[in-house]
């Protein structure tokens, strides 16, 4: 019986022993552990300002910050100001950089101003 355990950890020892490197030259892509102090959630943005995440999703939509699936739109992903990774359950998170966090919080800042937003 514990021959089936053997063959396991050889055949767990070869996987180990011949996973592919990861190059450490990435094509001069940034890279999101390293910005990952830098990134905050999107819904912070509106939590500044004492907004719920429904509603704020809502007007970002409604801005053209994100689409109808609540995924960055070209132009803030362009513009360097969201990034979108995967979670662990295969949902997509939104995160704004220190710039897009800014951009946001201006264009939400401005809209209560202007009373296009109800607080």
């Amino acid at each position: 019986m514990n021959d089936s355990h053997d063959d396991e950890d050889i055949k767990g020892s070869y996987i180990l022993a011949n996973k592919p490197e990861t190059p450490e030259n990435n094509g001069n892509l940034p890279s999101l552990s390293e910005d990952c102090d830098r990134l905050r959630n999107l819904s912070d943005v509106g939590d500044t300002f004492g907004y719920g995440r429904t509603r704020f999703y809502q007007w970002c939509r409604g801005r053209g910050f994100l689409t109808l699936m609540n995924a960055p739109s070209t132009e803030m992903i362009n513009a360097g100001y969201m990034v979108t990774t995967l979670s662990e359950n295969g949902y997509s998170r939104v995160y704004v950089t220190q710039d897009g966090f800014n951009y946001v919080g201006n264009a939400f800042r401005d809209d209560i101003q202007k009373r296009m937003v109800k607080i």
